[in-house]
């Protein structure tokens, strides 16, 4: 179990979370993404800060905690705030990372205005280290697995996107996963030359050049002293998505005064000429986790915008809680089968009339029409540009249909990711979209560019009849062999809902 502690509270022994889970092909072990701190100072003395910042994080600190860890290629200047620790770590590899340090013992602080932490921590609720504790079966030591192909060069030429190993040794080393220890740069900046003597006690340890580098699952950043540094030579394409997607922090931590950005074009071009070609065999290492093509391509090539879909591709809603007809779908419901919720709202959708319909809020527009074409061309024009300042303001459209337009450009988007089961959002407004006759919709989510999702166009209503026909028709067939009979049935039971009730008690069908 991790629990927190301040960053000025951590202290040696310590075992810090310096990474998030990562996407796993081969699992993740206990204690993985957790190093032992070996040392800690803390600075006081914040003078090197960039002065003038309007960086939110640099003006608010006060004190900075910068821990020295086992396996790690640098110091780790953490952000203020609470950090996760292990309560309870694995006993022979405390012992193994403990007889083993990775940082020289009783070095002098190594960056100016800092001391090494106080003993007892402040604001320490739990005084003592983690727990040692022994595993109810220890595994027997067994040959290294395989792992992912790598190759080093100077910490100056990482770049952004590189998977870099922060954590090169977890107790035992042959239960080490393919790519553990390695995780993604998502920024880096450089120190260097006279910007080193303000930072540094000791400027000659940086070698001439400071790398800083914010990677992903790390609530800091690493300082890495030019020395050659180990990255991935092909990283999981699947896990590199992911992560490029669900990024852990934007920029640096802290703002430095002399950081330099290096130019992104030029780092590409270097390490092109410095990374090897990988073993044919890199591949197979990675299984995906997709079992369709699609859903594959959808992770790794898809983007996330708005784009027009028809409304027939999209699913019907799954509970219209705040609907006026809330109850009329729950007792249609009742007579399918569990978890077929949508066949009955698309029922439902062919039994309300236009009376119906007008009672409800969310059909309460002038022209759907005409918003879901402000929608469309405010998403096509230039972001920030004035044609589309004059298209937010939406003149043409009535008060209350501004209003609806602004809820689909806004956090009020109709979200749906191609292929999905279900909304993530807009059940309702979906809803008043087909009643208002719009067959192609402005949809939110992810998609591949490219793809066209406008085909087929139908109308609602008979999309939402051959939706429940269809349905009928492929359950009865599953449970009366003959399919002439089967059709006959279906028809019935699309007509008279109370005829469903005489179907066999099995088909398990959901309860009101």
């Amino acid at each position: 179990m991790a629990i927190p502690h301040m960053s000025v509270s951590l202290r040696p022994g310590d075992y810090l979370q310096i990474a998030a889970e990562r996407m796993a092909v081969d699992g993740v072990p206990a204690g993985e993404g957790f190093a032992r701190i070996e040392r800690v100072e803390i600075i006081s003395d914040i003078n090197f800060l960039s002065p003038g910042s309007t960086h939110i994080r640099t003006r608010a600190v006060r004190q900075i905690a910068v821990v020295f860890c086992h396996g790690m290629p640098g110091p780790v200047m953490l952000r203020e705030g609470d950090q996760w620790t292990l309560s309870e770590v694995d006993s022979g590899r405390a012992r193994q990372d403990s007889a083993h340090p990775w940082w020289p013992e009783n070095a002098a602080p190594l960056f100016i205005g800092s001391r090494p932490a106080a003993e007892p921590p402040p604001f320490r609720s739990r005084v003592q280290g983690p727990d040692l504790v022994v595993p109810a079966a220890r595994p027997e030591p067994q040959p290294p697995r395989q792992r992912a192909a790598v190759f080093d060069k100077p910490a100056h030429m990482v770049m952004v996107g590189d998977y870099l190993q922060i954590h090169a040794l977890r107790h035992p080393q042959w239960d080490m996963r393919v790519d553990e220890g390695f995780h993604r740069v998502e920024w880096i900046g450089h120190l260097a030359g006279e910007a080193l003597v303000g930072v540094l006690n000791d400027p000659s340890w940086a070698r001439g050049h400071l790398t800083l580098a914010s990677v992903h699952g790390l609530s800091g950043f690493l300082v890495l002293p030019e020395v050659p540094v180990t990255v991935l030579v092909q990283p999981n394409p699947e896990r590199r998505r992911s992560d490029e997607d669900e990024a852990w922090h934007e920029g640096p931590f802290y703002e430095l005064a002399g950081v330099t950005e290096p130019e992104p074009a030029e780092q590409r071009h270097t390490d092109a000429a410095l990374r090897p070609k990988p073993p044919s065999s890199e591949s197979s290492l990675y299984p995906s986790r997709f079992d369709s093509p699609i859903e594959r391509a959808l992770h790794l090539d898809g983007v996330t915008g708005t784009r027009l879909v028809a409304a027939s591709r999209l699913p019907w809603p799954h509970n219209l809680f705040k609907c006026r007809h809330h109850e009329r779908a729950q007792a249609l419901a009742a007579t399918y089968p569990e978890g077929h919720n949508k066949t009955a709202h698309a029922e439902l959708f062919t039994r309300l009339s236009d009376q119906d319909f007008a009672t409800c809020p969310y059909h309460q527009a002038d022209d759907w029409k005409a918003v879901t074409e402000t929608v469309l061309d405010f998403t096509r024009a230039e972001p920030d540009s004035e044609a589309q300042d004059r298209l937010y303001d939406a003149t043409h459209l009535s008060d209350r249909d501004r209003s609806w337009f602004r809820s689909l450009i806004g956090g009020g988007h109709i979200w749906w990711d191609h292929g999905s089961k279900y909304l993530t959002n807009g059940q309702h407004r979906l809803c008043a979209l087909r009643a208002a006759g719009v067959e192609a919709v402005p949809v939110y989510g992810r998609y591949l560019p490219g793809l066209d999702e406008t085909t087929p166009s139908q109308d609602a209503r008979a999309h939402a009849k051959r939706t429940v026909e269809d349905f009928w028709s492929a359950h009865l067939t599953a449970v009366f062999r003959p399919r002439l009979l089967s059709a006959r049935l279906a028809r019935l039971l699309v007509r008279y809902p109370r005829l469903r009730s005489l179907l066999p008690m099995s088909d398990s069908r959901a309860r009101p």
